[in-house]
């Protein structure tokens, strides 16, 4: 949905299973028109479109019938979602969400199908945002991964050339990646622009409010300082964290968390300063004392008996930030719901009620 200053809401749909695009039809129809029902009965409603790479090359051979589909239905699509090439539920993933990453041909040519896809899709007057792995999984630096990516940004310039239309890939930094701080992502773009300056206008960062607490650091400090070094930031996911504090058991209530599906970091910030893990295992056992963070993403408006989210950690600042700039892809993504333990309600409700959340902050702050 739209709000002021050319924003635009939505929820990813990778929080649905959905490999193939038939899959993806099920969802929307059975999902996402029952929110856009609730959420904005009388306008048109955004997609946060995930697509693997068999969806992709299904959806590049149909692409009138979807967007017949998407008219019908009011609904439109600014934003794809292509961290995952493959599977995304139903298996074990964990670091396998990564590959193949940008070091790798696959990545960039699967990149350049959505790109052509979305190009297609993008409503008049658009630009498009497609999400991307953070490079490469781990701190090495890999030169092969920037000549792809600048390869993705020729081909994107060709793109706006021909159609008309501007894509952003955003690359989406994530705790152990090669982008996870500010900082390692500062200083990577400022290497980017210094090779090819006109790299600019189509790579950019998608900032995902959970990983950044897992960093303990700021969504509004993150939003400040990349539009100040001049990075784009369209795409921004609205999603919060596992936070707690002094556990003094935390298998006992942590271990429910864990799920054979995603990887799941965690961070704890102790007395001997930042402690980090790969996965939620590799942490229950140790005797660390301070504030966890754990790269789980509860909804945002969750809330748990002996743990809590870092939803309340969002400042209203970032919310007046992209309120005041505009033109922002805002995504809220709990692809997490179908492994969060305990009780849960209905995932419509669920989903409805975190854009219900969002869409408050964001009445708040124009107020």
């Amino acid at each position: 949905m739209r709000l002021k200053n050319n924003n635009h809401v939505m929820y990813c749909l990778n929080i649905h299973p959905g490999e193939h695009l038939d899959e993806i039809l099920t969802s929307i129809e059975k999902y996402a028109l029952r929110v856009k029902e609730k959420v904005c009965p009388d306008a048109c409603f955004g997609l946060g479109l995930r697509l693997s790479y068999v969806a992709a090359q299904e959806l590049s051979v149909k692409l009138k019938d979807f967007l017949e589909f998407l008219d019908f239905n009011g609904l439109y699509v600014v934003t794809v979602n292509g961290f995952s090439f493959g599977s995304f539920h139903g298996m074990r993933i964990k670091e396998r969400v990564y590959h193949p990453d940008w070091t790798s041909v696959m990545r960039l040519n699967y990149t350049l199908k959505l790109a052509e896809t979305l190009a297609g899709l993008l409503p008049e007057g658009e630009t498009g945002t497609i999400s991307t792995v953070p490079s490469h999984l781990g701190k090495k630096e890999e030169p092969l991964a920037v000549s792809n990516l600048l390869m993705a940004v020729v081909f994107l310039r060709e793109i706006e050339g021909r159609t008309g239309k501007r894509i952003v890939l955003s690359l989406e930094p994530e705790p152990g990646c090669y982008l996870d701080s500010l900082d390692s992502v500062k200083n990577f773009f400022k290497n980017i622009f210094t090779i090819d300056e006109s790299a600019r206008r189509y790579l950019g960062v998608c900032i995902d409010c959970c990983h950044v607490a897992v960093e303990f650091e700021s969504p509004s400090g993150w939003l400040k300082r990349l539009t100040e070094c001049g990075i784009e930031v369209i795409k921004i996911q609205v999603s919060s964290a596992l936070r707690a504090e002094n556990l003094r058991n935390p298998s006992r209530i942590l271990l429910p968390f864990y799920d054979k599906e995603h990887l799941h970091q965690v961070h704890i910030l102790s007395e001997q300063g930042m402690i980090r893990f790969r996965d939620l295992t590799n942490a229950l056992d140790q005797p660390f004392r301070g504030e966890w963070r754990v790269h789980f993403h509860v909804p945002l408006t969750w809330s748990g008996n002996e743990v809590s989210s870092t939803a309340c950690l969002i400042e209203d600042d970032f919310f007046k930030q992209i309120m005041s700039t505009g033109r922002r892809h805002i995504e809220v993504e709990t692809y997490s719901y179908g492994t969060l333990p305990g009780a849960k309600i209905p995932v419509v409700d669920s989903i409805t009620s975190e854009l219900e959340w969002l869409k408050e902050k964001f009445d708040r702050v124009i107020e």
